[in-house]
């Protein structure tokens, strides 16, 4: 009950504020003509009887207060925000006959490693949400890490070109952190119109940060890296944290850099929106993703 009434305090205080003006009001009023006829020794004569009017709000003030704090204390409780919408694989695999995601990474660094899952899906999650609106068309997972965006879908075809330009190990806060760039090539991408296939956009600059979350992770499902879909079936996310964060490196080298001139296929010159001659071309996902050994027993 003191719990109920703390967080009713506000709304007390108003109701209260709005009967203390009501009996203002009230006190104002004529009270001459309230007459009542008494006796005294034989003598018949009229007396004045004013009411307590203070009193009689008081009172009703009392009252009402006491049965709205009945009502909150015996109310339900406000319902709670309803549950992510749950992942579709129909969904994803629908857009996945629009829409691929190719990877490219150095050698040296592993795309079915931990952190650079992940990003991966991170990114082609990000990327489906931005073509579709759809908030079952992401990987399992990914609202536990990224909260819906407000927009409007884009659609978009073809197949998007990531570059992992960097992986290297950082301290954030005093944790250590994995930071990973990444380089998105959308020139093989386009909208389609009334007036043709146009792109309208050629690249994008991602810098992600991963960490171990705190919490205990769920053991690793047994996969068969035989057999890929272009989505993960299982929570890649789990144990893990990832966010955006500002490269600031500024310099004639670096991964933004890199983004920004080097990258094959189109130069700093190349406009952003362009008219392509025919619908670009949905290639296979690479390296796409394992699928969960199912437990026999």
């Amino acid at each position: 009950m003191t719990d109920t009434l703390e967080a009713d305090l506000p709304q007390i205080r108003s109701v209260s504020r709005q009967f203390d003006l009501h009996a203002e009001e009230l006190c104002e009023i004529d009270t001459s003509p309230m007459r009542t006829r008494t006796h005294d020794k034989g003598d018949e004569h009229s007396t004045m009887k004013t009411p307590s009017v203070r009193k009689l709000i008081n009172l009703i003030v009392t009252a009402t207060l006491a049965i709205a704090l009945g009502a909150c204390a015996g109310s339900d409780p406000l319902p709670a925000s309803p549950p992510p919408e749950p992942v579709s694989f129909a969904a994803l695999d629908a857009d996945a006959k629009l829409m691929s995601h190719r990877w490219i990474a150095p050698d040296s660094f592993s795309l079915d490693s931990r952190e650079l899952r992940a990003v991966r899906s991170y990114i082609e999650s990000e990327s489906t949400y931005e073509h579709t609106a759809d908030p079952a068309a992401v990987h399992p997972g990914y609202w536990d890490v990224q909260t819906p965006p407000e927009g409007v879908a884009t659609p978009q075809y073809g197949t998007i070109y990531h570059h992992i330009l960097l992986v290297e190990p950082a301290i954030h806060m005093g944790e250590p952190v994995t930071e990973i760039f990444v380089c998105s090539d959308y020139m093989h991408t386009a909208i389609s119109t009334r007036h043709g296939w146009i792109r309208v956009a050629t690249k994008r600059y991602t810098p992600l940060r991963v960490r171990l979350s705190t919490d205990t992770p769920t053991a690793i499902p047994i996969l068969d890296y035989g057999h890929r879909l272009p989505y993960p079936t299982w929570n890649v996310f789990e144990g893990l944290e990832i966010e955006r964060f500002i490269d600031g490196r500024i310099g004639e080298s670096g991964p933004r850099t890199d983004c920004d001139e080097n990258m094959p296929g189109y130069t700093p010159e190349t406009p952003q929106e362009e008219n392509l001659p025919a619908a670009p071309v949905v290639e296979p996902f690479y390296p796409g993703w394992p699928t969960v050994v199912e437990d026999s027993k």
